[in-house]
C-alpha cells in the first residue's frame, strides 16, 4: 500500500463510481479498478460494493475515506508549497458559504478573484450546515458568528448591522395609532415561532412584540415584511436596495450584537498560497473591519 493507492480510492470515493473517476482524471477505467482491488487486498477488506450500475462504499470504505481525507489534503498542499518553492497561488480552492451569503455576494466575490488569481479553480458550495473541513477537504469556509474551535484559525472580515424594519407604510400606521403601546408590534421572526415580546432598539425604549410568523430564512423574512405583514429584524447587507429605494424603513439598530462573518481554514494544515491570497482578497474588498 502507497500514497498513490489511497489518493485512487479518494477519488473513486469522492466521484461516485470508477466511471465518473476515469472520466474526471482521463486514466482508464480497469487501471483504477486495478488499483482498488490491489488496496482491498493489501487491507484485507472490501472498501466497495460494485453493483450491475452502481458502486457504493462499504462501511470499511467509509471508515477509511473518514481517516485519510484530511491527512491526503495536508500531504497535497505541503508539496504544493514546497515544490519548487512555488509561493503563486494556483490550484484548486475549495469553499464553503452560507446560503444567504452565496446568494447575496459570492457570485461577485468569486468572479473578481477569478480574475485576479487564474490560476486559482474556485470550487464553491453553498449551504447553512457546518461542514467539516478537514474530513470533507474543504480549504476554506465562511462563517457567520462561529463558536471558538481549536481545529481552525481566521479573521472577521465584515460586521452587519441589525435593523429592525418594515414599509413605511406600515410604520406610519404603527406610529399614527400608537400600536406600539396600545398593543403588541406584529413581527415576522426566523426559525420556530418564539415566545419573545420585546424587542429592544438599541439605545431606546423596548417595544412589545407580538410573533404573527415564522420563516426559515432571511431571504423569505425579508419577502413576507415587504408584503406589508410585520415588522422584522434583518441584516443590513440583505435589504441595502430596499433601504435605499425606500421600499423597508428602518427602525434603528437592534441591541443585538452585529452578524460577524468570519473567513477560516483548518488550523493544522498549512495555509497555502491560494488560502493566503483569497484572505487577503477578503480584507481589501472589506477594508473597514478589524478582525
Amino acid at each position: 500500500m502507497n500514497l498513490d493507492d489511497l489518493a485512487d480510492f479518494a477519488i473513486v470515493a469522492a466521484n461516485g463510481g470508477f466511471s465518473q473517476a476515469s472520466r474526471m482524471t482521463g486514466r482508464p477505467k480497469a487501471s483504477l479498478s486495478r488499483k482498488i482491488m490491489e488496496l482491498e487486498t493489501a487491507l484485507g477488506v472490501r472498501l466497495f460494493d460494485r453493483g450491475p450500475r452502481s458502486v457504493r462504499l462499504t462501511e470499511e470504505g467509509t471508515t477509511l475515506l473518514e481517516r485519510i481525507s484530511g491527512p491526503l489534503h495536508e500531504i497535497y498542499d505541503a508539496a504544493a508549497v514546497l515544490r519548487d518553492g512555488r509561493t503563486k497561488p494556483h490550484g484548486q480552492l475549495r469553499i464553503n458559504v452560507p446560503t444567504l451569503f452565496g446568494q447575496m455576494i459570492m457570485g461577485q466575490l468569486a468572479a473578481e478573484f477569478a480574475l485576479a488569481y487564474p490560476d486559482v479553480k474556485l470550487a464553491v458550495t453553498s449551504e447553512d450546515r457546518t461542514v467539516d473541513l478537514v474530513n470533507e477537504g474543504y480549504d476554506i469556509a465562511i462563517r457567520v458568528n462561529p463558536e471558538p474551535s481549536l481545529d481552525l484559525v481566521g479573521r472577521c472580515f465584515a460586521r452587519d448591522d441589525v435593523l429592525i424594519v418594515s414599509l413605511a407604510s406600515f410604520a406610519d400606521h404603527i406610529q399614527k395609532n400608537d400600536i406600539t403601546v396600545q398593543k403588541p408590534l406584529p413581527v415576522v421572526v426566523r426559525g420556530l415561532m418564539t415566545t419573545q415580546t420585546i424587542w429592544q432598539i438599541a439605545g431606546t425604549t423596548a417595544i412589545d412584540i407580538q410573533p404573527i410568523l415564522a420563516l426559515p430564512t432571511l431571504s423569505m423574512v425579508r419577502d413576507a415584511v415587504l408584503t406589508g405583514i410585520g415588522a422584522a429584524k434583518l441584516p443590513r447587507l440583505l435589504i441595502a436596495a430596499d433601504l435605499a429605494a425606500g421600499r423597508l424603513v428602518s427602525w434603528g439598530p437592534s441591541s443585538d450584537q452585529p452578524s460577524e462573518l468570519w473567513v477560516l481554514h483548518p488550523s493544522k494544515r498549512l495555509a497555502s498560497a491560494k488560502i493566503k491570497a483569497f484572505m487577503q482578497f477578503l480584507e481589501e474588498k472589506f477594508p473597514n473591519t478589524l478582525g
